[in-house]
């Protein structure tokens, strides 16, 4: 399981089809159409509207003032915290295209983190980027692309998706530790895990086990 944040505009289409399709196969998928849960638009939209700046907005004539006006507007910075926070949560960026240059600078900070960041491309005049090669994979094929994001990461585990930083924990046996070479599964995930030298029986669905997918943070938490 990952935690996935889709990065794309406003008018691709394909966006609300790809979140479905990731949420079905078990990801916890933030939606910025939808932030929160709630039904959402661009936000850009109600700003130009209240600022009588909707007809320079759509003219692509907006001044430099004017924009730096609406960057500062409440409206922006609660939806940048928005995704900031969901950014933060997620361990996967999925970059879908056509986009703007908002979700340009959202793939990078993945990259910058070290998390893994998908390019799906799904337009009909595909462009070469030199620095897509910093990325983890360009796809125009959904299907490759989903069995990349379905592919387990180093240090997330790939039943609950906990990590150094965010563990699962049990109150008999604390915090949970990588059983695998490969730190993909944790030990209260896992069917056996070793403790004191004895084997214990999984305390998955023991209900003291708090799994990180219950405090991953409020990005996640209403889908």
């Amino acid at each position: 399981m990952a935690r996935i944040y889709i990065s794309s505009s406003w008018r691709n289409g394909s966006q609300p089809k790809l979140v479905k399709e990731l949420r079905e196969r078990g990801h916890l998928v933030y939606d910025f159409r939808h932030p929160q849960g709630r039904n959402d638009c661009n936000v850009w939209d109600g700003i130009v509207r209240s600022r009588g700046l909707k007809e320079a907005y759509l003219e692509g004539i907006l001044q430099p003032t004017d924009f730096d006006e609406m960057m500062h507007d409440k409206r922006a910075y609660d939806r940048f915290e928005d995704h900031f926070t969901a950014m933060a949560d997620a361990d996967t960026c999925v970059i879908v295209l056509p986009s703007g240059r908002s979700s340009h600078v959202e793939a990078g900070y993945f990259a910058g983190a070290g998390k893994r960041v998908f390019v799906m491309d799904y337009g009909a005049n595909a462009k070469p980027e030199l620095m897509y090669l910093i990325f983890d994979g360009y796809f125009y094929d959904e299907e490759k692309l989903l069995k990349a994001v379905d592919q387990p990461q180093y240090g997330v585990c790939h039943v609950c998706g906990c990590t150094e930083e965010n563990h699962c924990y049990h109150p008999d046996f604390g915090n949970c530790w990588w059983v695998d070479e490969n730190h993909t599964l944790c030990s209260h995930c896992a069917e056996k895990f070793l403790y004191g030298g004895e084997w214990h029986p999984s305390i998955r669905k023991d209900p003291k086990t708090q799994h990180c997918i219950h405090d991953i943070g409020k990005a996640f938490k209403i889908l």
